[in-house]
This record gives C-alpha cells, sequence and structure tokens, in this order.
C-alpha cells in the first residue's frame, strides 16, 4: 500500500505556544532552574581545569553582557551578531546575551580563510563580529574586503576591545516578552544545501527550542551520578555542537569539558580524569578507538556509558569491535542536518539498532520520493524528505533555494538518499546532492572548482568526492584538464601546484586530500553540468 508519508510513532512533543517559552534565553534558563540543585559546574576548560562556569556565573554574564553589547557596542533587536570562535566555556553566555537582545547569531567556522569568512559576514549583514586575539588579523581581513569594513570587532581574551570591559550593570529595555515571537530568528549557521556555495540558514528560536524537547524525548541523558560528564569534541559553531553541548548537555545536568581542538591524547586523558559518561563523536574518530589495545580503551574508557555519532555512518562491524571492548558502552548514531536544527532521528540508549541512524524523533513527518516525487512505501530507497517543527525557516536572502528545498507541503528535501522501515528506522545510504562530506564538514565542488579555474595552468577541472579507507570519510578530489602550453612531462608538476595554491586558500577541510585525477575531457551534460558519477 503507498503511503503519503510516515509520522513519528513516540508521543508529540508539546510545542513552544507560551512566550516565555518560546524565546531561548527565557526557555533555558527556566529548564536550568528546574534541576536539582548542584554544585557542579557548567562548563570546565580542559586545556586550563581551575577555568570553570557555574550556571549561576553563566546567568549572571549572559546579562551583564547583553547590556554591554546594548549600551557600548549599540546591538538591537534584528541585527546580527557574527561569532567567530573556537570552542569556549564563554560561547554559551555570549550567544544568549546576543539572543537577549532580540538579535541574531551567525556563527562562523574560526578556520576560514578571510575571503571565506567575508562571504558569510557580507551575506549576514553582521554588525559586529566578536573573535579571539589569534583569529584578530583574519577577522581584520575579512572585514576589509567588504564595502562596509569598519565591523566592530570584540575579543573574548587579551586587554584590548575586550569583551569583559563592557559588562555592565545598567539597565537595557527589553522588548517584553509578550512581544516576542518565537519565529523570529536566532541564529544563521551556514550550509551549502544541496548544492552551490555556502547558504545562511534561518533557524528561530521555535526550531531549536523544539528540536531541544525532540531530541531530549528520545535521548535522556540526565543521570542520577553527579559526576555525569560530557566533553565538547564537537566545534560549537556546527550546529550539532551548538544543540548538544550549549543547549541538551546543561538541560540535561552534565558538565561538560571544553578543549579548543581535539587531541586524541588530550581526549583519552580528560575522559579518565573527569570520567565523563557521554561523549559525541564523529566516524572517524571511532574507527581510531576501534583500533587502539584493550588495555588502553579499559583504562581510560571505562567511564563511557554512551558515544553519540553523526555526521556520517559508521559501519556495524566499528560498533560491535568498541562496544565488545567497553561493556555498558552504547554507540548510538544519529540523522540530521542544518537545515533541521539538526536532529531528525536517533537511537534510544535502550534498544539502538547499530545498523540504522536512529528512530524517527516526536512530531516529524517523512516521506521518501522516487525521482519523479512519488511517495514510495516503507522499506523502499529514494529520496529521504521531512518536516516538522524544527525545520528551518529558509535561507536567508534565497527565496529560490528555499523553494527548490521545501516543497508546498513543508516537506524539506535533504537530498540523501536512503529508506525508513516499518519501524520508522531512518537509513542513509547514498547523497542525491554533490555534496562532499569530509568529516562532518560539508564542502561544496563548486566553490573549489572555481578557485581552480583561477589557476593559469588549469583549462577545465572538476571535483567529487572519494572515500578514504585510512581517514574513513569522504575527502575532496579534483580532476583535472591541464593547459595545452604546458609540456607533457611538466604536467604532474604542475597539477600539483595547483592543487597547493587551491589549499592554501580554504579551510584545513576544504582541502583536496583526495589529490588529483588528470582527464583530458570533463564529463558533461548538454546543458553543461558536470556528470560527476562518471568521475567517480
Amino acid at each position: 500500500m503507498t503511503i503519503s508519508f510516515i509520522t513519528s510513532s513516540l508521543p508529540e512533543i508539546v510545542a513552544p505556544q507560551e512566550q516565555e517559552q518560546a524565546h531561548l534565553p527565557a526557555f533555558f534558563f527556566g529548564r536550568m532552574r528546574q534541576l536539582p540543585a548542584s554544585d557542579n559546574p557548567l562548563y570546565i576548560n580542559g586545556d586550563d581545569s581551575s577555568e570553570t562556569l557555574t550556571l549561576d556565573a553563566a546567568e549572571t554574564m549572559t546579562a551583564r553582557l547583553a547590556s554591554g553589547l546594548y549600551h557600548a557596542a549599540g546591538v538591537r533587536p534584528g541585527h546580527v551578531v557574527a561569532i567567530v570562535m573556537p570552542n569556549s566555556i564563554y560561547y554559551l553566555p555570549i550567544i544568549l546575551a546576543v539572543l537577549t537582545l532580540g538579535a541574531t547569531c551567525t556563527l562562523a567556522n574560526p578556520a576560514y580563510t578571510a575571503r571565506e569568512l567575508a562571504h558569510q559576514l557580507g551575506d549576514s549583514q553582521a554588525r559586529l563580529v566578536i573573535t579571539i586575539q589569534a583569529l584578530h588579523p583574519t577577522v581584520t581581513e575579512a572585514t576589509g574586503e567588504l564595502a562596509n569594513g569598519d565591523i566592530p570587532v570584540l575579543l573574548a581574551d587579551g586587554d584590548e576591545s575586550s569583551l569583559f570591559d563592557i559588562l555592565s550593570d545598567r539597565h537595557v529595555p527589553l522588548l517584553p516578552l509578550d512581544s516576542v515571537d518565537g519565529n523570529s530568528t536566532a541564529f544563521i549557521p551556514y550550509s551549502s544545501g544541496t548544492s552551490g556555495l555556502p547558504k545562511g540558514v534561518k533557524l528561530s528560536h521555535r526550531n531549536i527550542i523544539s528540536n531541544i524537547l525532540q531530541t531530549t524525548a528520545v535521548h535522556q541523558t540526565a543521570a542520577a551520578d553527579c559526576r555525569s560528564a560530557t566533553i565538547a569534541v564537537l566545534p560549537m559553531f556546527h550546529i550539532f555542537g551548538l544543540l548538544f553541548l550549549c543547549f541538551l548537555m546543561p538541560i540535561s545536568g552534565m558538565t561538560t569539558v571544553i578543549t579548543r581542538k581535539f587531541d586524541m591524547s588530550q581526549f583519552l586523558s580528560l575522559v579518565k580524569e573527569h570520567r565523563v559518561t557521554e561523549t559525541m563523536l564523529v566516524p572517524p574518530i571511532v574507527n581510531a578507538l576501534a583500533k587502539m589495545p584493550q588495555k588502553t580503551l579499559t583504562d581510560c574508557l571505562s567511564s563511557l556509558r554512551w558515544i553519540v555519532v553523526g555526521a556520517a555512518p559508521l559501519s556495524p562491524e566499528t560498533i560491535s569491535m568498541l562496544e565488545s571492548c567497553l561493556p555498558g558502552l552504547a554507540i548510538l548514531q544519529g540523522y540530521g542536518l542544518t537545515e533541521a536544527s539538526p536532529a531528525i532521528s536517533l537511537n534510544p540508549p535502550a534498544a539502538h539498532n547499530p545498523t540504522s541512524a536512529g528512530r524517527l524523533l516526536p512530531s516529524i513527518d517523512a516521506k521518501v520520493i522516487d525521482d519523479r516525487g512519488k511517495t514510495l512505501e516503507a522499506g523502499q530507497t529514494g529520496e529521504l524528505c521531512f518536516r516538522g517543527p524544527n525545520i528551518m525557516l529558509g535561507y536567508l536572502n534565497n527565496d529560490e533555494a528555499t523553494r527548490d528545498t521545501i516543497d508546498q507541503d513543508g516537506f524539506l528535501h535533504t537530498g540523501d538518499i536512503g529508506h525508513i522501515d516499518e519501524q520508522q528506522h531512518v537509513f542513509v545510504t547514498d547523497r542525491k546532492k554533490e555534496l562532499i562530506k569530509f568529516n562532518g564538514f560539508q564542502v561544496a565542488p563548486a566553490e573549489l572548482e572555481g578557485i581552480l579555474l583561477q589557476h593559469a595552468n588549469i583549462r577545465d577541472c572538476a571535483v567529487a568526492g572519494v572515500f578514504d579507507q585510512q581517514r574513513q570519510t569522504e575527502v575532496p578530489r579534483a580532476y583535472l584538464v591541464m593547459s595545452s602550453s604546458l609540456d607533457h612531462g611538466d604536467l604532474d608538476t604542475a597539477a600539483q601546484e595547483a592543487v597547493d595554491w587551491v589549499n592554501g586558500q580554504v579551510a584545513y577541510y576544504k582541502q583536496l586530500r583526495g589529490g588529483f585525477t588528470l582527464v583530458n575531457a570533463i564529463p558533461r551534460n548538454a546543458s553543461g553540468k558536470i556528470l560527476r558519477r562518471l568521475l567517480k
């Protein structure tokens, strides 16, 4: 029997209707006050464990920073503030302070080059940048490329232009909660969507709150153990890191150990030191753990109860290998995307299916369609489409892309290929879209192709993802048609020079780690579109 769509069988969430429930800072602190009293901090700096942030300190800093941003930096409702920072114990109060004022946060990758950052700052029309000293030169270069290059910058560290210098107790004329619209934009993370250059994804207060409620309904992490802790491996600017590290873990009563960047030896040491009970990892890290000696795993990771894995599918063999090494550990795969705030499905701890990306979260409808848009039956493979209260408002400044992605019935067309079984487990098997996913980061081939074509020795080119067995992730590879003016013996050298040149202009995750392949011509269809399946 053909079905029109699948509705999650889990009880629906009570979507935030009251205004105070639909305003993210009010919702967050309201939930935090409902937790049992605890002396445990919200965050611990893993690089300096003497530096911590408690709930009271976070709430005080949020209020004082909101006042400072209003009076000293001129932030007003509707303004966009760019956060360009690595993980920090102050990331949460910074974003909540911006949201308290009715302003919007656009979260940028701190690994961006000036060119990449300038695109996001200009497209989002950011009025202020909050960053750190080490990134100040890149931010300055990026703002210099904009027409309004006088965007002010505040630093979350250092002595000059410091965020902490503007903390204030002055009154702020905040909008009354009964006039706050939960559908106003809270965050503008950037995603390549189904294709093309990065686009701003408008996520509302209600989108994020709904996804918090949907996820906690399946994965309740609040533990009776007062020492329960997690460790930040995901970057907080990434939508998965934002959801889990800034909202889900605190609301679940967990202490989060924060590190600026991932280092395996430090990760093992901190899990052991802080008796970490849960963490969220990407598949390459899980694969690396599965290959470690049993003694190392038992010695360092025996406290772990759950590992949540997102960004890309993990093999059942790897899951079984690591779970057998650490009795009591469950590896829970999930699925989501920036446009869904981000979670769509998650494996419940009590009954996880190691072959799937989890069950549909509450209040989510799903359908699987073929190439003609016909809805398929349960178990049949096609494009995965979803709708629910967590689906984005749309793409910033791009109504056409929004219409191409969200259909008239409100379903988000993901571009991912897979199926949903009768138990509502989601299986992702391929991608219709052209995006390359390197360790969970989206890489748009068109962006790399545009840069390659600027090189004098490249006549034509294409970029496609190839799977790297050692890294256990996709990596971008360039397919190059070289200039006819080059001698045959110089082609490899010239191609490598071009690849190195591109790698110097993009963030680390966009680099052409798959190397290059020389071809005589790039396969295209009659309209000129690259036929990437033929390249692969």
